[in-house]
């Protein structure tokens, strides 16, 4: 059997906390699983000469990459082919453009769609060396002199999530991932899929559905990953995760229930919480919520359609300061239409709202979504291939800004709203919130002072979502933003 290479090939800014990356380890775990020898590497952990190496010792190099670092995955391929590998790429965009990497001349094939089934079985009819059972692969993409041999539709959406083995973490060095990140981040899955239709995103890939693994089979794997590699703080990397909110709670009585004890995080929407169930995710662990807000404009919410309103995301900030949480929120910065007055109505709700920390990117269109196609006008096709989509630059010609001034309004949103976060009418506002929450569980504000006199080292840098860790992470991460 071939030996098989997985890489995930680094971003050219590396905008968020360095964690294990969990696309390749869940293809590691189902290779492993079906006895196929398999390395993963981590090209943001590693230098280019382990990442040649790594190629050198493989037999089939397969690739990963999000779209903003396409590029850097071509050109990793050349050098496989290079060195004579079978080179494979996956991921989403491959999935909805798979000609891009077949056109580059460095890729024999594309596998599109989820590939934890797929991929294993590309892999045997590839060693048996009959085109037949290629041809039959769900999702494979391949070209032959010059032509194309074989394009499949991708693989029905995995319905039974339970059923994949757990992400193959120990082929990865995980110490190296926690020296890079002082919190020590892990990631977790426990879905797959969003039922909403926000133009930005693509959805070839998981799909508009919502499938979820079982409370027993999530808790198994939070047990794991706390007795074996003691994490600071667990994200779990779910679109939404609260959008069925009776399983949150069922797996929030299963952690306390286990007694397990870590710090962790979750991705949703504003419409998707109430205060009986931050509290109860604040029980169990939770101390930072991520929201996709992406505006404070009721005219770019709707027409990005995030079906969602204003007041629903500035009641989703105040429910999760009573919880005891801080929130962390992401924007959009030059949506089709929007003007100086949406930016300042945007400013005016994160005022009231204050959240504590923002993340801001310029408004992109990807291909295989709505924005892309709805846009393709003021698409600059020319400007693609350098500035395919990243937080700060966009290929998308705005009607009322130019990409200077979408820079720069990205930055002073940042600037404006860390200024305003540290005056003292907000802190003053802060501070009588944290005593609400406290005055209405007063167990946290012994464990709070038993923290301040008792705890250790890394406990502090670990941060517990206080006052003071909030406005910590404010700097820190917007640093990043920048």
């Amino acid at each position: 059997m071939r030996k098989v290479l997985l890489t995930y090939v680094k971003p050219h800014v590396q905008e968020d906390p360095v964690s294990m990356p969990l696309g390749i380890t869940y293809l590691g775990g189902m290779l492993q699983r079906e006895n196929i020898p398999v390395s993963l590497c981590d090209e943001r952990i590693v230098n280019d000469s382990e990442m040649r190496k790594a190629i050198d010792d493989a037999d089939v190099c397969g690739f990963s990459a999000m779209t903003p670092n396409i590029r850097r995955a071509i050109a990793w391929a050349k050098y496989a082919k290079e060195q004579g590998k079978i080179t494979v790429m996956g991921g989403p965009h491959a999935s909805v453009d798979p000609t891009m990497f077949l056109d580059s001349g460095h890729f024999d094939y594309v596998i599109s769609g989820e590939a934890d089934y797929s991929f294993p079985q590309f892999l045997k009819a590839l060693d048996g060396g009959n085109d037949a059972d290629l041809e039959a692969v769900p999702g494979i993409n391949g070209v032959r002199d010059g032509e194309v041999w074989v394009r499949n539709p991708s693989p029905p959406l995995i319905k039974n999530l339970d059923a994949l083995p757990m992400p193959a973490r120990d082929l990865l060095p995980m110490d190296r991932y926690f020296e890079l990140n002082p919190e020590h981040l892990a990631y977790i899955f426990t879905t797959r899929g969003c039922p909403f239709k926000c133009i930005f995103c693509q959805k070839d890939y998981t799909g508009r559905g919502f499938r979820v693994r079982s409370t027993e089979s999530i808790v198994d794997e939070l047990e794991m990953m706390v007795k074996t590699y003691d994490p600071g703080v667990i994200l779990f990397v779910d679109e939404i995760m609260t959008l069925r909110r009776k399983r949150i709670h069922e797996m929030c009585d299963e952690i306390l229930r286990r007694g397990l004890k870590f710090e962790w995080i979750a991705n949703t929407r504003g419409d998707c919480v109430d205060y009986p169930l931050l509290k109860h995710m604040f029980r169990a662990g939770c101390r930072r919520i991520y929201y996709g807000w992406e505006s404070g404009s009721q005219p770019m919410l709707d027409t990005l359609k995030k079906d969602i309103t204003v007041e629903q995301i500035v009641e989703s900030a105040r429910l999760t300061r009573r919880a005891g949480m801080w929130a962390k929120v992401y924007l959009i910065v030059g949506t089709p239409g929007e003007t100086p007055k949406d930016i300042e109505e945007t400013m005016r709700v994160l005022r009231i709202a204050s959240p504590d920390l923002i993340r801001i990117s310029v408004y992109n269109p990807l291909i295989g979504t709505e924005s892309w196609d709805t846009n393709a006008a003021n698409i600059d096709t020319d400007n693609i291939a350098e500035n395919y989509v990243s937080s700060n630059r966009s290929a998308y010609k705005h009607e009322n800004f130019s990409q200077v001034e979408l820079e720069e309004l990205r930055k002073d949103m940042v600037r404006n709203y860390e200024r305003w976060y540290y005056t003292m009418g907000a802190r003053n506002r802060r501070l009588f919130e944290r005593c609400l929450f406290y005055a209405e569980n007063p167990t946290f504000l012994k464990k709070r002072i038993g923290r301040l006199f008792g705890q250790s080292e890394r406990d502090r840098s670990v941060l517990k979502g206080d006052e003071i860790s909030a406005a910590a992470r404010v700097s820190n991460d917007h640093s990043h933003a920048e």
